[in-house]
């Protein structure tokens, strides 16, 4: 061990994080460990904004959220071994959903793998089903020209937000002695910088030819918006293209235009709702659909268009890959929405006015029902939860749904907004874990009040986001809806094949915990509301800082009981309609 090599290493560290910081990482999240000191301490050598975390998994979420919010690369700092394995949830749906993360894995040097060390596993191919780019550096030494490290991380950066952003992974063996001697005081910044606000390079974008013009022209068509977190200015681009078209917008809650003013005259809030009736489905027919983002959650709109075969079927997406499990995609244009006018040689005539007035009619009849029937209802189950919860959140709030229900329940039963609101989702794999972990992350990034609404299975699995919370002094409100148990499996025909004990062992899986107790002792403010009025007064106060748990508990039984209801009541008042 030559004592070169701590100072080597410490150098070697610098360059990458200076330069990562330079190229567009904002902020990097620092799990602490041995193999890893030099990069952490380089990430205050250079000044780099920084967060701890004790939990590897934890970080990775959090990261994730921030990441996603902020629209730019966010770094992760692990040490070697298992470390790194805790990552893998997080980096999987930052593939899926295409969030640039960008991991650093410290790792032992060659000569100690497969050799019994300590602490060493095969971690070169980690993450290798999921990332961008990966690349191991050689052991820092005297002669490795540091120059190698800012090209690594400008390369890194490239990968991570490309016209498909996503995760990148960098594995970083070191030799000991990991550290100088000693580093004098001075060198640190003890203030690190806020977070960044950074943005990922544009990407060239095709034209199109005269053939492409000549599928839009006067065509009765639906552009759907999937949950892909759309940056900003994407709204008023969809706006002039629906402007353009004369078609009706589908936009999945996750995508963030769901609460856009600017595409107020053509968005369809109850598409979920009313494509479940098969006669008025059937009378809005497309002829064509272009779908920017990945797959929408409503199983409803899937069904449609799976109705639907005759009609053009395209994608407008950058990246690389075919986001299409429908197998129904004829063509994958390589544009974003904005860019799509442009591209065409000429305007085409837009679709015959009475196409966007039919899905407008059809879409304002199911709000008004929808209305009425949860007025007349009384039970304030889930629907009227997501109702209020999405009229209640003050203009430019940060909203964080879960998977399972909570997005689908948003997704039907939201309605309209006048103020705009930011939405994100885990809608990549789609799972429940990380969830307050992600919100936690989006809200460092985001400059207003920030809010997560998530089931009780989903809170119980990321209790230590709720630690990690109350440790940092971050904001965030949790809106809990507390079912004893997964709330989406009634849903699904196995609720009704098995006896219901086998069912409740299996797919319940009631747990009969307090909660809102558990929520205090973890030293957050806990309130527990039964309506409405009491959730709006809850969010009011919890909206002003703090960490807080809004705890709405129901009765899974009533409220499944509700969702059915509702919905022949929805399609009841539609046959009723001229």
């Amino acid at each position: 061990m030559s004592p070169a090599a701590g100072l080597a290493n410490l150098d070697f560290a610098k360059a990458l994080l200076g330069s990562l910081h330079e190229a567009g990482a904002i902020h990097a999240y620092v799990c602490p460990g041995s193999r890893s000191s030099p990069l952490a301490l380089a990430l205050a050598l250079v000044g780099m904004p920084h967060s701890v975390r004790i939990d590897e998994r934890q970080a990775g979420f959090e990261a994730l959220g921030m990441a996603k919010c902020a629209q730019a690369p966010v770094l992760l700092i692990v040490t070697s071994g298992t470390a790194g394995a805790n990552l893998l949830p997080a980096v999987a749906e930052a593939a899926q959903a295409r969030v640039p993360l960008v991991v650093l894995s410290a790792d032992r040097p060659p000569e100690l793998r497969q050799w019994g060390a300590a602490q060493t596993m095969e971690q070169r191919q980690l993450y290798a089903p999921f990332v961008r780019y990966a690349e191991e550096a050689p052991c820092p030494d005297a002669g490795l020209d540091l120059a190698y490290a800012r090209a690594l991380a400008r390369r890194a950066l490239e990968a991570a937000c490309a016209a498909a952003p996503g995760p990148v992974h960098l594995n970083l063996p070191f030799r000991e002695p990991l550290l100088p001697a000693s580093i004098a005081a001075a060198e640190f910044h003890t203030a690190p910088r806020a977070i960044a606000t950074r943005r990922p390079p544009s990407h060239a974008v095709a034209t199109l030819d005269a053939i492409w013009h000549t599928r839009l022209d006067a065509r009765r068509g639906v552009l759907l918006a999937g949950p892909d977190a759309c940056p900003p200015g994407r709204a008023q681009a969809l706006a002039q293209l629906a402007q353009t078209l004369g078609w009706p917008l589908i936009a999945d809650p996750a995508s963030g235009l769901r609460a856009q003013p600017a595409l107020a005259s053509h968005l369809i809030h109850h598409a979920d709702l009313f494509l479940r009736d098969a006669d008025r489905a059937a009378a809005l027919r497309p002829q064509i659909v272009l779908r920017c983002g990945s797959l929408p959650t409503s199983k409803a709109l899937a069904q449609w268009l799976a109705r639907h075969p005759e009609a053009d079927y395209h994608l407008l997406d950058p990246g690389a890959d075919w986001r299409d499990p429908t197998h129904r995609c004829q063509e994958v244009l390589r544009l974003q929405p904005e860019d799509l006018l442009a591209a065409l040689p000429a305007a085409p005539r837009p679709a015959p006015a009475d196409w966007l007035a039919a899905w407008r009619d059809t879409d304002a009849r199911a709000g008004a029902a929808l209305t009425q029937a949860l007025s007349e209802d009384g039970e304030f189950g889930t629907p009227l939860l997501a109702r209020t919860l999405w009229q209640a959140l003050p203009p430019e709030a940060l909203l964080y749904v879960a998977n399972s229900m909570p997005i689908r329940d948003l997704d039907a039963y939201a309605g309209a907004r006048d103020t705009p609101l930011r939405v994100l989702c885990n809608r990549g794999v789609n799972g429940i874990d990380g969830q307050i972990a992600s919100a936690l992350g989006a809200a460092a990034a985001h400059a207003g009040p920030s809010a997560l609404w998530c089931g009780d299975l989903a809170f119980l699995h990321d209790l230590g986001g709720l630690l990690a919370a109350r440790q940092h002094a971050r904001q965030l409100c949790i809106v809990l809806s507390h079912d004893d148990g997964g709330g989406i499996f009634e849903y699904l025909p196995v609720a009704q094949a098995i006896p219901r004990s086998v069912f409740e062992t299996l797919f319940g899986t009631p747990h009969g915990l307090d909660l809102a107790a558990l929520a205090a002792g973890l030293g957050c403010s806990a309130h527990r509301v039964q309506h409405a009025e009491g959730l709006r007064q809850a969010l009011d106060v919890a909206l002003r800082g703090g960490v807080h748990v809004i705890e709405v508990r129901l009765d899974r039984a009533r409220n499944t009981a509700q969702h059915r209801a509702l919905q022949a009541t929805l399609q009841a008042a539609l046959r009723e309609a001229p």
